[in-house]
């Protein structure tokens, strides 16, 4: 709880109980802000955040109406207020512990949650990201990758309740040119990779790597920027535009850095590799699957090395890594063909997995790959997904991936239309579809189950409705089928 005058310069003194730019949500003494969204304008709804009994209503533009007994606060930027009011009602969180912002097109995920997992065995770690919001074992959804501001710093204050220490945070381009992150004291900023995928918001690539600059513009001296030597592009950006103060330490495989990967082996369950660090030279082995996902496991080490950890300890921290959920995440089967789940974003992230599986398979076996169209790309981005898996793919099920599409068969069958090579079929119930990959799977077979990863919902423009998730199904299939099981649960 907080007075109204220690977040305004108002002579009013009353209490507030709350933060909302949600109408739906609003209750009793609390503050609603009229933020402009992409899709909506919070300025509609101040009638009924006032009938809900918000006490204090901000905007930029003119009411139809103000009612006695409320504070109408007009300010020039109603989302720069939110930032700051929601940074003093919650006490400054992220000033009181260390935050690692994780910025890029893709491996976001999975950097946050290795420093989570990692750092977690020396210090109380929280994450924030498309998984959920994770600490003091408790584990919460999430609604975006980078949180609005008022979840996110109730969400970390929350932590600094729980007594944790530092906190690892996804922070997307949306959230960046969305100021959702604004008032955040980041600490460390790590950029994974640069990809042309976030263009529907952006529109160029220019944009984007600005957006991606808007989180490295926030560090000063005494802060530090890990950054993608193999991502030239946005380095160049980068330095010319004279973006960093902060403290740099580099990472890559292609490219002179100060963390460098060689020699990359890749294997069904693990990944082996030589590091270089420091002069020295060591032999890794980590349960993150693909070469691809080598950087990230790097860019861990560059965020250990950010907190003054000893080489030693650097290199023992490594033994903590753990496989992420639904992010090249091998199930176990206890089966002689093998099944990997992946949350599978972007049209690079198809390419990669399709590689690896093409790579790791062992003797005759098959590559069974279950995806679907999904209502956030468009039609070319997954004409591109069907041609890749043409390229890779000895049998494909087209199947929903999402509740966005109102024709989920007219949808895979455009996509079938460019899958020619591989015998492909359409099985639009996304259980059923498991189950017969399942079903079809021999000795060395390789499944692939793409595009949900860890989610246990299906989205749709409405609302989210229930799904077991695709771990679960695989493996209710596999018992259904190999081990007498109920297959009424698939």
């Amino acid at each position: 709880m907080k007075r109204i005058n220690e977040l305004f310069d108002v002579e009013e003194d009353f209490k507030i109980l709350s933060l909302h730019s949600d109408s739906r949500y609003v209750g009793k003494d609390s503050i609603f802000f009229c933020v402009e969204g992409l899709s909506t304008d919070g300025h509609k709804y101040a009638d009924d955040a006032v009938f809900q009994g918000a006490k204090c209503i901000v905007h930029s533009k003119p009411l139809k109406r103000e009612y006695p007994g409320v504070l109408y606060i007009q300010v020039n930027d109603v989302l720069a207020e939110l930032n700051r009011v929601a940074n003093i009602f919650y006490d400054y969180p992220s000033y009181k512990m260390t935050v690692f912002g994780v910025t890029g097109t893709s491996g976001k995920t999975i950097v946050s949650l290795m420093i989570k997992d990692v750092l977690g065995h020396y210090i109380r770690m929280g994450y924030v990201g498309t998984n959920d919001s994770q600490f003091d074992n408790r584990i919460v959804h999430s609604p975006y990758t980078t949180p609005e501001p008022i979840y996110l710093h109730r969400t970390l204050n929350e932590m600094v309740k729980s007594n944790v220490k530092g906190v690892a945070l996804e922070v997307s381009s949306y959230g960046l040119t969305l100021h959702r992150v604004d008032s955040i004291d980041f600490d460390v900023a790590i950029f994974t990779n640069l990809y042309p995928e976030n263009l529907d918001l952006h529109g160029t690539m220019d944009n984007l790597m600005r957006a991606y600059a808007k989180l490295f513009e926030r560090l000063d001296e005494k802060n530090t920027a890990i950054l993608n030597a193999d991502s030239v592009v946005f380095n160049h950006f980068l330095q010319t535009n004279d973006v960093i103060k902060a403290k740099i330490i580099t990472y890559g495989i292609e490219h002179r850095a100060d963390i460098m990967a060689h020699d990359i082996r890749e294997y069904i369950d693990h990944t082996e590799f030589i590091l270089l660090l420091d002069g020295h030279m060591f032999d890794v082995s980590v349960p993150i699957l693909g070469g691809f996902n080598v950087p990230m496991v790097l860019a861990l080490i560059a965020a250990l090395k950010s907190m003054e950890m000893p080489l030693e300890q650097i290199i023992e921290a490594l033994g903590f890594i753990k496989p992420i959920d639904g992010r090249m995440e091998l199930l176990d089967t206890d089966q002689p063909f093998d099944i990997l789940i992946d949350y599978c974003a972007y049209i690079h992230s198809y390419e990669n997995i399709f590689k690896f599986a093409r790579k790791v398979k062992r003797g005759k076996g098959r590559i069974i790959a279950v995806f679907g169209p999904s209502g956030t790309r468009s039609e070319e981005k997954e004409i591109e997904i069907a041609r890749l898996a043409n390229n890779y793919c000895d049998q494909v099920i087209l199947t929903e991936q999402d509740g966005r599409i109102d024709n989920v068969q007219e949808a895979c069958e455009m996509m079938q239309n460019y899958i020619s090579k591989p015998v492909s079929v359409i099985i639009t119930n996304r259980r059923i579809a498991i189950s017969q990959a399942v079903e079809l799977a021999c000795k060395d077979d390789i499944i692939l189950i793409l595009g949900k990863g860890h989610e246990q919902f299906m989205a749709s423009s409405l609302s989210n409705t229930p799904y077991p998730g695709d771990k679960y199904v695989a493996k209710s299939a596999i018992d259904a089928i190999f081990k007498g099981g109920n297959e009424d649960e698939i």
